[in-house]
């Protein structure tokens, strides 16, 4: 090997380098936004003709902004009108003696409460205070997160088949060889795509069915949204069930919260497990396990978006040494 050969490696190898320190604070965005490339490409691919490439991507990103925008202002105005007042509640009298009560007949002792509540309030405000700068930063870092966000999934739904072609030209593979692994790559996508949509709606039907029963107000909408919290990694419908739970104990229906309870760490915790890896692994043909341990770990390893990406990359680790096994010998 000769000294450009290896100065060119060497500048390649530092310029690889620089280039993820600049992506790596927003991986996470960058993965979201090619998952919605993903999804929205045929939809690009049928308005082009029609409208144009850029016209139709820009349709398409304000419509993904738009509905950020609007869910935002509805989660916010939801917060706002009923989280106040409960927080307001939490502060009279009359509603921290409820409690006690509920606990004196829950411990079969008086309990007072009313001390760890002023505590926990002088505490979160404490904490909001020094943590200013930090909740500052991280506002900064989602907009700027955001911003890429519409700039890239715009030029990605008009120039991504160009974008897709180069990296086939680039690649030191075979023609066959690249083509078979992006391929396998967009399957292995709408497969975990397709499976994720399905099990958040079948999630927050099993979870809202224990709203229903229970008697919880408004469990019809709260159904709905937690088809929708679902879709979200990590967070999924414990927002609801919890806020459900805290109802019905402030209301004294304890049996009714224990159900909730139970419900939500058997019913709807096996629905999320195991219905997920069995369509995962129905469209993508991979193990069930295999696709449990793609969820886990890319959820351990690159955080929410793990949810998603985990089991695409092992099924395309795995379609690679399949690829490879046929074509090189291996």
């Amino acid at each position: 090997m000769d000294a450009r050969t290896v100065f060119a490696w060497l500048l390649v190898t530092v310029l690889g380098v620089v280039t993820w320190l600049i992506l790596e604070p927003f991986l996470s965005w960058l993965l979201v936004t090619g998952l919605l490339a993903v999804v929205l490409h045929p939809v690009q691919r049928r308005l082009e003709p029609r409208f144009g490439a850029r016209p139709s991507a820009g349709v398409l990103v304000a419509v993904v902004v738009l509905l950020v925008v609007v869910g935002l202002g509805l989660g916010t105005n939801v917060a706002l009108s009923h989280g106040i007042p409960l927080l307001e509640s939490l502060g009279e009298a009359q509603a921290l003696r409820r409690v006690e009560t509920v606990l004196e007949q829950v411990l079969g002792r008086p309990v007072s409460i009313t001390p760890v509540v002023e505590q926990g309030v002088d505490r979160a405000t404490t904490l909001l205070g020094d943590r200013a700068t930090s909740i500052i930063g991280r506002s900064l870092h989602v907009f700027l997160g955001f911003l890429l966000l519409t700039f890239l999934l715009y030029y990605l739904l008009t120039d991504g088949p160009e974008f897709v072609g180069w990296l086939q030209r680039v690649a030191p593979l075979d023609r066959q060889v690249s083509t078979e692994l992006f391929a396998a790559a967009d399957h292995l996508t709408w497969a975990v795509l397709k499976g994720h949509v399905f099990v958040a709606i079948v999630q927050g039907l099993v979870a809202g069915i224990s709203l229903f029963v229970t008697g919880v107000p408004e469990a019809g909408t709260l159904t709905l949204a937690m088809m929708i919290l679902a879709i979200v990694p990590i967070i999924g419908v414990a927002p609801v069930l919890g806020g459900a739970v805290v109802y019905l104990f402030l209301q004294g229906n304890l049996l009714s919260a224990a159900f909730i309870v139970l419900w939500g760490v058997t019913t709807v915790a096996i629905t999320d497990d195991y219905l997920r890896a069995y369509l995962i692994d129905r469209e993508s043909e991979l193990h069930s396990a295999t696709i449990f341990v793609g969820v886990l770990g890319g959820t351990y390893l690159l955080g929410a978006m793990g949810l998603f990406v985990g089991p695409i990359l092992v099924g395309l680790f795995k379609t690679t040494v399949e690829v490879f096994g046929d074509h090189y010998d291996v």
